[in-house]
């Protein structure tokens, strides 16, 4: 038998791993989205080294100046800095990302939401290597289905998502 090299360039599937409070926040402002209109929040957490790996320590929810109509969605952000600064007090936690609804249609991101995410990782003064999306959806018997994507410059990829692991890296 002739000797066996490893494949090493095989891409892995990025994974999202949520602590359960996150999932909590996640799920019960979701369900503000019964009215039609969508809603968000941030993701607060890390990632391993390589990106591969994320992990969602906190989430926020809209805040009271949010603005929310049936396919947008404008979190408040002096809200969010306030959770931002809060989670980077407690354990580190940076902002990661964001979560939104859409009450109809597909669970991927939007021309719009990609346009948003890509202005994040143009902008120097933020250094993202990558940003965090998760869209949820409500289904009929009010439950969250979410779906995850990583965006980096050079493309958007799927991510596993993984409920109330462990969050250390």
């Amino acid at each position: 038998m002739r000797h066996v090299q490893p494949v090493t360039d095989v891409p892995t599937t990025p994974s999202i791993t949520f602590a359960a409070a996150a999932l909590r926040v996640i799920s019960t402002e979701a369900m503000v989205s019964l009215d039609g209109a969508e809603t968000g929040g941030i993701l607060l957490g890390s990632a391993s080294s390589d990106d591969s790996e994320v992990f969602v320590q906190h989430a926020g929810g809209p805040g009271p100046d949010a603005l929310r109509a049936p396919t947008r969605f404008d979190r408040d952000l002096h809200y969010a800095q306030r959770l931002a600064d809060h989670a980077w007090h407690v354990d580190g936690s940076q902002w990661i990302g964001e979560w939104h609804t859409h009450p109809t249609g597909s669970m991927r991101p939007s021309d719009r939401d990609l346009a948003s995410y890509y202005a994040h990782l143009s902008d120097a003064e933020l250094r993202f290597r990558q940003f965090v999306c998760v869209i949820v959806g409500i289904r009929d018997d009010h439950s969250a289905t979410l779906s995850g994507w990583i965006v980096r410059p050079t493309g958007v990829l799927a991510a596993s998502l993984i409920a109330g692991g462990s969050t250390s890296t």
